[in-house]
């Protein structure tokens, strides 16, 4: 059964991977998104980026369902996976978090996570996971309001999105899945510095580091230990 529902998974991931809503248009001041997104499988089949894509959304797929199992809330974390996958193509290309893919891919994984919850007795884990996404939205708001070149609207959202995910485990889960984001980010800057790859004024694309760090503690320590 789990080995059929790891290869289902990924066959699926990957059908899914080719029409995520990846084609947008970014407004002139590059702030937001002024149309789309929408899928484009003809060009992701096309496209190294978008193969790659496709690999990565079949990949993440199986190993969600090997990490989680036939559980109830299995289906939340593959509608956060695709989403994930989604978001971070958009702001590899665009350095943009398109919030309506955001709000739309955490309503989706709050009302899984509601039935789930329902269906296993689990309210404990889903008001957890529902106090994290607060926490973890207010919190990044307030490093925004307090820097707002290093962090954008979007990174807000997303670290809210990505507490829900991880709170559903534990409080400890979510903590350290964004602050290994934040550590993925500084390790990355001092290395690109280093090189001179980027300078002190170049724009960090931080989404994905973000979204890294999730994933790590998700995988790795989902009790929140990863640090010890």
């Amino acid at each position: 059964m789990t080995a059929a529902l790891i290869v289902g998974c990924i066959v699926a991931g990957a059908a899914v991977g080719a029409i995520l809503p990846v084609d947008l248009v970014a407004s002139p001041d590059g702030r937001t998104v002024a149309d789309g997104p929408r899928p484009m499988p003809r060009v992701v089949i096309q496209q190294w980026w978008g193969r790659a894509m496709i690999v990565a959304a079949g990949t993440l797929w199986g190993g969600l369902a090997a990490r989680i199992g036939a559980t109830w809330e299995l289906p939340a974390y593959l509608v956060l996976g695709a989403g994930l996958v989604t978001l971070t193509v958009i702001d590899l290309r665009h350095q943009l978090l398109p919030r309506r893919i955001v709000f739309g891919v955490g309503a989706a994984t709050i009302a899984l996570f509601g039935v789930a919850a329902v269906a296993t007795e689990a309210g404990d884990n889903f008001v957890r996971a529902v106090a994290c996404a607060a926490g973890a939205y207010l919190v990044f708001g307030l490093l925004r309001f307090a820097n707002p070149r290093a962090l954008g609207g979007g990174d807000v959202t997303l670290a809210g999105l990505l507490g829900l995910s991880l709170g559903w485990y534990s409080v400890a889960a979510a903590v350290s899945g964004l602050a290994a984001g934040a550590i993925l980010a500084a390790l990355f800057a001092v290395a690109a510095l280093a090189t001179r790859r980027i300078s002190r004024t170049t724009a960090l694309t931080y989404g994905p580091f973000l979204v890294a760090g999730a994933l790590l503690v998700l995988f790795a320590a989902p009790d929140g230990r990863l640090f010890g």
